[in-house]
């Protein structure tokens, strides 16, 4: 049975980002008192600005009204003023060490009744777990960007952390209006160890000639809103290139490390929150116009010319999905192929196109689907096919039937 102290009332957040920006605003709307702490001090003080006297046309959850100057949002000055909540949620950049070293630091000035969760996209919640004394109430709580329109949140348990941990970190994202999944630990959680090998893909089909245009249309026929490079400018390159070195260290045979994200990266085509990735502007990804410093750095890396049809492309961008998704469910990261095809709706804002991975999949079924992957084996374990994959062919059921475990 559960009781007022379980339930989350006041939270603070460590980052005045854009990702601890959205979810102070989602808190401080739903009734909870709301801390936001940063290294630099005028930007969480901005960020409490915003939130209590947004501008009109840039509210970031337009369908609520206002916030009013009582609004009770404030910026903390110290570790202790942020450490009397029930809940703190740690936002700042995909940095392994800045991480450990703000849960460590806070531990100390922690409430009993405090959990403390990280927003990490890429690092285990139990690699994050060991700079605590007290892992049990220590979780992952993955937002999606941006935060107002993507309905996922990610709650991850790492080996230490205790059911009430994360029966209480559930309950907070429901609160806040989002449709919260349960994640088992492992590099990327679910959504971005299955986005990796897509947008990584992407990158190979770009070096070796692929149009464009192209990746576009095939990615948006699935039910994407956006081609992939469009999706790595509102990531963020950096974002994308620590997610990707997290599931390389573990998964090294499947993971090719993209030189052009890293030559952009090094050229300060970062994204959209930088001034420009791919694309100078949101208007441009609308019309495919690649920046020309990122059309320079493919053309001086560019392996092969080759003409793809958009079947093939198709093929090469969402097998290596799908295969990691049987994967997925093969380790038990979650329930089932459902939860799976969910999580890409709702983690990236899927259209009606959208029919689901599996549900994609099982139109074409795992025998045909096998043939597909053996002339493209050759390009490595990215494309080889699954102990699930097979026993779906061999007893001819869906592909995500035998993955399925009991909640």
């Amino acid at each position: 049975m559960k009781t007022k102290e379980d339930r989350i009332q006041t939270v603070s957040i460590i980052g005045a980002g854009v990702m601890g920006h959205g979810i102070a605003e989602l808190s401080v709307r739903a009734g909870m008192r709301v801390r936001i702490c940063d290294s630099n001090a005028a930007a969480a003080e901005a960020a409490v600005e915003a939130i209590k006297n947004p501008r009109r046309g840039e509210l970031l959850i337009p369908q609520f009204l206002d916030v009013s100057d009582a609004a009770d949002i404030s910026a903390a000055t110290c570790d202790a003023e942020i450490a009397d909540a029930d809940l703190i949620i740690e936002t700042v950049s995909e940095n392994l060490a800045l991480k450990t070293a703000i849960l460590s630091r806070i531990e100390p000035f922690l409430p009993s009744r405090t959990i403390v969760a990280s927003n990490s996209s890429s690092f285990p919640i139990s690699q994050l777990a060991s700079s605590l004394k007290n892992p049990a109430r220590f979780c992952g709580l993955h937002f999606c960007h941006p935060v107002s329109e993507r309905p996922l949140v990610e709650v991850v348990g790492g080996k230490s952390t205790s059911r009430q941990t994360l029966e209480r970190a559930f309950a907070f994202a429901t609160s806040l209006g989002k449709a919260p999944i349960v994640v088992q630990d492992s590099p990327g959680f679910l959504l971005n160890r299955l986005l990796v090998p897509y947008l990584n893909e992407a990158m190979e089909l770009l070096l070796e000639g692929a149009d464009v245009a192209a990746l576009d249309r095939t990615a948006k026929m699935f039910g994407m809103p956006q081609g992939p490079l469009a999706l790595f400018d509102e990531f963020g390159i950096d974002v994308a290139l620590s997610v990707g070195r997290s599931l390389f260290w573990t998964f090294p045979d499947r993971i090719v490390p993209s030189e052009l994200l890293i030559a952009m990266y090094k050229s300060g085509l970062r994204g959209r929150k930088s001034g420009g990735g791919f694309y100078l502007t949101p208007e441009a990804a609308d019309t495919g116009q690649l920046a020309p410093r990122v059309m320079e750095l493919i053309a001086a890396r560019q392996r092969a010319n080759y003409s793809f049809s958009d079947e093939q492309i198709q093929r090469r961008l969402l097998l290596p999905m799908l295969l990691e998704a049987t994967r997925a469910l093969q380790e038990s990261l979650v329930v089932s192929s459902t939860t799976i095809d969910t999580a890409l709706r709702d983690g990236l804002g899927m259209t009606s196109l959208y029919r689901g991975l599996f549900g994609w999949a099982d139109s074409i079924g795992a025998a045909t689907i096998i043939d597909w992957l053996r002339p493209l084996e050759a390009l490595g374990k990215r494309f080889e096919s699954t102990e699930l994959l097979q026993d779906a062919a061999r007893n001819n059921h869906h592909i995500g039937e035998q993955g399925t475990r009991a909640a």
